[in-house]
């Protein structure tokens, strides 16, 4: 199956603006990468590729990407056809400058009949004096029709020795995390065995088909070990490689592969600069900076297995002298093959005071050293959990595999396992995993934490009566006055709707979480302050959660701190807050699957409130597949919520309303939290849609909830829902007067010009236009100071539609008759076709058909379209 294209939009572009305006460029890339992938998409007027075989061969490239031209020699001055004849077979000996002249003078000429495509694949195997002959040619095309494409590995570019100089050039990057999981999808290879692979083949979409297509059926079913070398044709390609190398190159290489990253001065220690160029002319090695590299874990890993006993005992030797400290200490340990209990201590000590990745490799080879076996499985244990703080879920479930099979702590090897799926795998193993470990974990401490962290796998996962039964068997046999108890009781109160009886506890957990001084328990505290309606006091602990899991050494909870801290930065309207929360969060999750689905819904649902639609849209697009295949239900109610208020903003409501009943009715799981927070989107969709009446029930929960809490950003939403929903004038203003006063209060900019917005369409539409300007014009600075230029715009078509000009000049729309001109600029305020009936004294029949008629002059197929073709008409003149 093919590798196909997966991740290369970047360099697809760079080749597109390449063909179209001329020039050369080199694509450079391990094998492997793709890069004659990425070269077949180029419409090659000409092609060859290096032949491996014929490197020593003078002109032997050139002569095959000649010989198709033959025809097109006598185009050329004599002498010129002259030297590319002799190159072609077909006459004398070449001219070195002559013959360059003449293949530039030839391409520039095809490109007479059009632009011309010369691709060179494989360029690392042509032989010189063809590959100069191009790179000669290459050099001269800028301001012709003409573009020369090389594709080489690293080795045809090294230090010291490039015959492609000044030609740009393009390195194909490792394939990002998505974009392997996509290819790993086509081949069938579940989540779990999916991360592994991807983390350890560092982006090489071969390496990635070649392990998928060796994976035993015990393999994908997770029953046997996953393979961490490469097998088949690419360990022989290596294999190959190797056997062409120096002895003391060998060593030096495997010195490289014994280390994770080896400086430039720790390996001249370790070798000569003599058997370094030979790696580097091999392309086995690459300079990044200071530090040498490989091209990923698993070619590391391959050639490290490659070398023999005796190789590798001596690079370890070197990297001991050359090196201090612990890296020094497990080289040591490595250069014998017998089990060394004294040496197993000594790098178990070291790992104490190192950081998480060099904590794990010296665990892990204490394990090997250590005798007696339920140590061994401790050591492979506790560097699963230091691999798995490095960012490492790949490398943390393989020691856990290795873990378990020593005889570590089976309820120990589940907390963490649990934790791994709950962040990056399936939260169904989760909870099994957690429950288990809750069930029989002795440390109360760890009983506690699983037992949390099982109630979030049943959450995420929509699963409330699981939550129930397990909320209830711990309120039964954990103390009320803990942490836990006093969460699970809360928790359970509040899904119920009982939220009197949800907050004696649920204060008590805030205390104790913040109290405790860990992340996991300030994370707990924002949540239990949420559910109590404090948003201000959640974002509080929500922040602290945050600055300990910076602080401390558990790096792999930063990122499920910043989910807390954007969803209540989000809910209290913070929306710069909340977008800063989200990139960290993003980076910071990228060996977290299913906190960055977390991350991208609630950056997708905040664009989506402030109305920027293309951010909303691309970002949800990107969740969506992780969120369906591991039924993510917390971020696919968020990404519903956010789908809701694009309708919204482009005047959908039915369409908003239908979304918002399905998440209602849990068919993401029943997200209750969600579900409630969406209230206000329910309401204005109800108004708009004219069903006011479906919003009566859930608001009735959501003022329990806001009235619970007290948050002034809260009550002000509870109070423009009921102003919308108010029938009568007078009623509507005192709830509008109500919700402005809060939001001024909470510092909700945002939400305050929102409520400006539909208070002045309330009145305009009752003839006030005065008052409604002054709500338009304070809406707008609102909009625009908070960056909702979508929402600016609608606040603009109110000011036009009370008769006030926005801008140089009134609206004009050629071709339209008075009253389907005012009909346009009653659309793009957002007016219904019953309110712009009511509006123009006219039947919303008559509305209709004006609109079809005013769809069909101006050449829109939408309301959307009409009203960005009225603000277009404003902002021209």
């Amino acid at each position: 199956m093919s590798t196909g294209l997966y991740g290369r939009a970047a360099e697809l572009r760079r080749l597109a603006a390449l063909s179209g305006t001329g020039g050369a460029l080199l694509l450079l890339g391990e094998a492997g990468m793709g890069k004659t992938a990425v070269l077949s998409t180029v419409d090659a007027t000409v092609s060859v590729r290096g032949i491996d075989a014929e490197r020593g061969l003078a002109f032997g490239a050139l002569n095959r990407l000649l010989a198709p031209l033959a025809d097109r020699f006598d185009s050329l001055p004599a002498d010129q056809a002259g030297e590319l004849r002799g190159v072609a077979g077909l006459g004398g000996r070449p001219d070195a400058f002559g013959l360059r002249c003449a293949v530039h003078r030839l391409l520039v000429g095809l490109a007479a009949d059009g632009p011309v495509s010369c691709v060179v694949d494989d360029a690392q195997w042509l032989d010189v004096e063809s590959l100069e002959v191009l790179a000669f040619a290459a050099r001269r095309l800028a301001g012709h029709r003409v573009a020369m494409v090389f594709a080489a590995r690293p080795e045809l570019a090294r230090p010291g020795h490039d015959p492609l100089a000044e030609i740009p050039r393009l390195w194909l990057s490792a394939l990002p995390d998505e974009a392997c999981e996509r290819l790993l999808r086509r081949w069938r290879v579940p989540a779990g065995p999916r991360a592994v692979l991807t983390e350890i083949a560092g982006g090489n979409p071969a390496d990635l088909v070649s392990l998928a297509a060796e994976l035993t059926p015990d393999q994908l079913a997770g029953r046997a070990p996953l393979p961490e070398v490469l097998g088949g044709g690419r360990c022989a390609d290596y294999r190959t490689r190797l056997a062409a190398l120096s002895p003391a190159a060998r060593v030096l290489l495997t010195c490289v592969a014994a280390e994770s990253t080896v400086e430039l001065d720790t390996l001249s220690r370790c070798g000569g600069p003599e058997e370094l160029d030979e790696l580097l002319a091999a392309g086995l090695l690459r300079i990044a900076g200071t530090s040498l590299r490989l091209p990923s874990t698993l070619v590391r890993d391959t050639l490290y297995r490659l070398a023999s006993p005796a190789w590798r005992q001596q690079a370890h030797a070197r990297l001991a002298a050359a090196l201090t400290g612990p890296r020094a200490t497990w080289h040591s340990a490595l250069t014998t093959s017998r089990p060394s209990p004294e040496l197993g201590d000594e790098l178990a000590r070291a790992a104490d005071h190192a950081d998480h990745p060099s904590a794990a490799s010296l665990l892990d080879r204490a394990a090997t050293l250590t005798v007696h076996t339920g140590l061994r499985g401790e050591r492979l244990l506790a560097a699963a959990g230091h691999a798995w703080q490095s960012g490492r879920p790949g490398w943390a479930r393989t020691l856990l595999a290795r873990a378990r099979a020593a005889g570590a702590d089976r309820a120990r090897c589940a907390l963490l396992l649990g934790e791994i799926e709950l962040r990056d795998g399936e939260p169904a193993v989760a909870t099994h995993e957690l429950a288990f470990a809750a069930e029989h974990l002795t440390d109360p401490d760890e009983a506690s934490l699983a037992l949390m962290l099982a109630g979030e796998a049943r959450r995420i996962g929509g699963d409330l009566s699981g939550y129930r039964t397990l909320a209830h068997r711990v309120t039964a046999s954990v103390p009320s006055g803990s942490g836990v108890g006093a969460l699970f009781a809360g928790g359970a109160a509040t899904y119920a709707g009982r939220h009197g009886e949800a907050a004696e506890p649920l204060r008590r957990a805030v205390d104790l979480g913040l109290a405790a001084g860990d992340v996991a328990s300030a994370v707990w505290a924002a949540e239990a302050a949420f559910a109590l309606g404090d948003v201000e006091g959640a974002y509080e602990c929500a922040s602290a959660a945050v600055s300990r899991a910076r602080l401390g050494t558990r790096g792999a909870a930063l990122p499920w701190a910043l989910v807390h801290l954007a969803l209540t930065a989000i809910g209290l309207d913070r929306h710069r807050a909340a977008r800063a929360a989200t990139e960290e969060g993003l980076a910071a999750s990228v060996a977290q699957r299913n906190t960055w689905a977390e991350h991208l819904s609630l950056q997708g649902l905040s664009a989506a409130l402030l109305g920027d639609l293309a951010t909303a849209r691309s970002t949800l697009d990107l969740a969506a597949p992780g969120i369906a295949e591991r039924s993510l239900g917390r971020p696919c109610a968020i990404s519903s919520w956010a789908g809701a208020c694009l309708d919204l903003a482009e005047d959908r409501p039915a369409d908003a309303l239908g979304r918002l009943a399905t998440l209602g009715a849990g068919v993401s799981g029943a997200q209750r939290a969600i579900q409630v927070l969406a209230t206000p989107q329910w309401v204005e969709a109800a108004v708009l849609a004219e069903q006011p009446e479906r919003a009566g029930e859930l608001l009735g929960r959501f003022d329990e909830w806001v009235r619970s809490g007290g948050s002034a950003a809260w009550l002000a939403m509870s109070s423009r829902c009921h102003a919308l929903l108010a029938d009568d004038l007078g009623e509507a203003e005192e709830h509008y007067r109500t919700a402005i006063a809060l939001h001024h209060r909470a510092g909700a900019a945002m939400e305050l010009a929102r409520t400006q917005l539909f208070y002045g369409n309330r009145l305009r539409r009752h003839r006030r236009t005065r008052d409604a300007r002054v709500l338009f014009r304070d809406a707008l600075r609102g909009f625009r100071a908070a960056g909702a230029d979508h929402w600016a715009t609608r606040a603009k078509a109110g000011l036009r539609a009370c008769g006030e000009t926005v801008g140089t000049g009134g609206v004009t729309l050629a071709g339209l008759t008075p009253q389907q001109a005012a009909i346009s600029r009653l659309v793009a305020v957002g007016e219904t076709n019953k309110e712009i009936a009511r509006r123009l004294v006219i039947s919303p029949r008559t509305v209709d058909h004006h609109l079809r008629n005013i769809f069909t002059t101006l050449g829109v197929r939408s309301r959307v379209e009409l009203a960005h073709r009225v603000t277009s008409a404003t902002t021209q003149r």
